[in-house]
């Protein structure tokens, strides 16, 4: 047998040498590459660099039907027309200030944040029962003072870090330090002792006393901040820097939250595609800045935006206009939020008592105001005269109370009980001191309904023997006016909720020192009610006694509560799913846009 070893084979073996160095080569550049990879991505995490692509799986269809926190969006790929993309182009009248969470603090914020921020729990735009949401449930001790939320395990920021128990503890503690501008929401949580982590995904509350809106304060309004994110800043950046929004919601800004700046005409947020959630249908919600109501109806008109909101003197022209017939619906709709107007009769003006501290002239001032017509022709009855402070649709207000009639007859009989006559045959009543019943009747300036009610009122007193002197101010010196409790009566409204606390508009202790209390109208018996109301759990016990609340403020009067006003939007057609809920218009993440009617591409 020939063994030698000819040219051949060492060809043969130099080249398998050669292909065993290759491969080794390759293998140490993948290494080397990933391990550059990783020293890149540990850099950017560390130094608060941009998110990275989602690498998160989207949530099916079976996961939507089987959860109920997404039920309102279970089915929704099944709707008719239902497709991806496009844009929503909402408007404000103003210029957004600040994002930033808690510092903030307006409305405008809070449409925004609402599409941004989460919570523990949510509330059901329908029922108004609380439900779970970043919490999937909770328990409640029986004294009702400590809250427990156990929290879903798949939460994630929108840079993809995860959401845990932490996060909770570091928005309390962060809300609650006094270096940051966030005094309202302090003051929201002024009853909580104390806030644990018990594990990673399981938070407790331990509240002082007990308190009927507990569950809404830790629940629903504590938007929670990402502690890994929020705490590279100082308080005073936090406070200063205006875009300071990220959270785990299904939108975030279209910018690195550290560069947003106010006046950019726009405010635009893009698909979170971190979401944990279902995949919200549009890739943006846009808000122009555009301040004049003339301007927004013209940007609508050339579907520049897609949502208008029409003033109650527009609206007879409007609702005739064939171009807005085809092009959107009409929306006329009440909602628990919208608060009411009510005229202030303060009784006690600069530290002497009023005319007002009567109740019988309180519930002549009422007799005497026809809000009936108010609402019928200055707000094309777009407004329902209201018989107190609870909105109709909400559970704290008692639908068996009636607002008191228009009664001029009426009201001279209360005024002529209450010792107020015309002795000198003047025209204007005098009490038996010889005072005569004239007062200062305050509104606000930029508005022309305010001005007609206030023509009307002033009439309507006038009929009584009683002078109203009308006067328009703008709403720093009508501040100023209420802080100093140097008024007569004012008309003003109160924002609302879908529950409210009366404590700081009707308690005597909030007649000083800075309280909402500004016609310092004080009964014991009310401020019983309202002290047991406060700390009544249960929703059905506490619900009686706002019932009485309700009655004794009905009585009293303290406000000629006037009317709860409608909201009267138009949105395009184009925009589908739309609905009218107990607290408006759901929300713009459940909104879709047919593949046809598409006009923005790109997300």
């Amino acid at each position: 047998m020939d063994n030698r070893f000819n040219i051949k084979d060492i060809v043969f073996v130099l080249l398998i040498l050669m292909m065993a160095g290759l491969v080794g080569m390759q293998m140490w550049q993948q290494d080397r590459q990933w391990d550059v990879m990783q020293e890149i991505l540990t850099e950017l995490k560390e130094n608060g660099g941009p998110s990275v692509a989602s690498t998160r799986e989207p949530v099916d269809s079976a996961q939507i039907q089987a959860d109920p926190t997404f039920e309102r969006v279970a089915g929704l790929e099944q709707k008719e027309g239902f497709a991806e993309g496009d844009y929503f182009i909402d408007s404000f009248s103003t210029t957004v200030k600040s994002l930033t969470p808690y510092v903030a603090g307006d409305i405008y914020a809070s449409r925004i944040g609402a599409h941004v921020m989460e919570t523990l729990v949510t509330v059901d735009l329908n029922t108004l029962e609380h439900k779970p949401w970043v919490a999937k449930s909770w328990e409640i001790s029986d004294d009702g003072l400590v809250y427990t939320f156990n929290m879903r395990d798949d939460v994630v920021f929108s840079d993809g870090e995860p959401m845990d128990s932490s996060d909770v503890v570091f928005t309390y503690n962060w809300v609650m330090n006094p270096q940051v501008a966030a005094p309202r929401m302090r003051s929201q949580l002024d009853k909580v002792e104390s806030v644990e982590a018990l594990d990673k995904y399981t938070v407790r509350f331990t509240f002082r006393e007990p308190y009927f809106m507990s569950l809404t304060v830790v629940g629903l309004y504590l938007e929670i901040l990402p502690e890994h994110w929020v705490s590279q800043f100082t308080e005073d950046e936090y406070n200063e820097m205006p875009g300071l929004m990220m959270g785990s919601g299904p939108y975030m800004l279209d910018v690195d939250p550290k560069e947003w700046e106010p006046a950019t005409q726009k405010i635009t947020l893009v698909r979170n595609d971190n979401y944990w959630g279902p995949r919200p249908p549009l890739d943006r919600i846009i808000w122009r800045e555009i301040l004049e109501p003339t301007a927004q109806l013209t940007a609508f008109r050339n579907r520049e935006t897609d949502r208008f909101s029409v003033r109650p003197s527009m609206y007879r022209e409007l609702s005739n206009d064939e171009q807005l017939r085809k092009q959107a619906t009409l929306r006329e709709y009440d909602y628990v939020s919208s608060g009411y107007i009510y005229v202030g009769w303060n009784q006690k003006k600069n530290g002497q008592p009023t005319a007002f501290a009567n109740k019988l002239v309180r519930q002549a001032m009422t007799h005497l105001i026809d809000r009936d017509t108010i609402c019928g022709q200055v707000y094309e009855n777009l407004a329902r005269t209201t018989s107190g402070p609870f909105h109709p649709l909400g559970w704290q207000g008692d639908p068996s109370i009636k607002p008191w009639p228009y009664d001029p007859e009426r009201a001279k009989a209360l005024l002529d009980e209450a010792g107020y006559k015309d002795r000198d045959k003047n025209g204007v009543r005098e009490s038996p001191e010889g005072e005569p019943l004239s007062f200062e009747f305050i509104y606000s300036t930029g508005g022309t309904e305010s001005k007609d009610i206030a023509t009307r009122i002033k009439a309507s007193m006038a009929l009584a023997g009683v002078e109203c002197r009308p006067v328009a101010m703008d709403w720093p010196v009508m501040q100023q006016k209420l802080d100093d409790r140097s008024f007569d009566s004012i008309m003003l409204g109160w924002g609302g909720a879908f529950e409210s606390d009366l404590f700081q508009m009707f308690h005597s202790d909030q007649t000083q020192d800075g309280g909402d209390n500004y016609v310092s109208y004080t009964n014991p018996e009310l401020d019983k009610l309202i002290n047991a109301a406060r700390t009544t759990i249960d929703r059905k016990e506490s619900q009686k006694l706002w019932w009485k609340v309700h009655e004794q403020l009905h009585e009293d009067q303290p406000y000629t509560f006037m009317f709860n006003r409608k909201a009267i939007v138009y949105m395009d057609n184009r925009i589908k799913n739309v609905e009218i809920t107990k607290l408006g218009l759901n929300y713009a993440w459940e909104y879709y846009v047919p593949k046809a009617m598409h006009l923005h591409t790109g997300n």
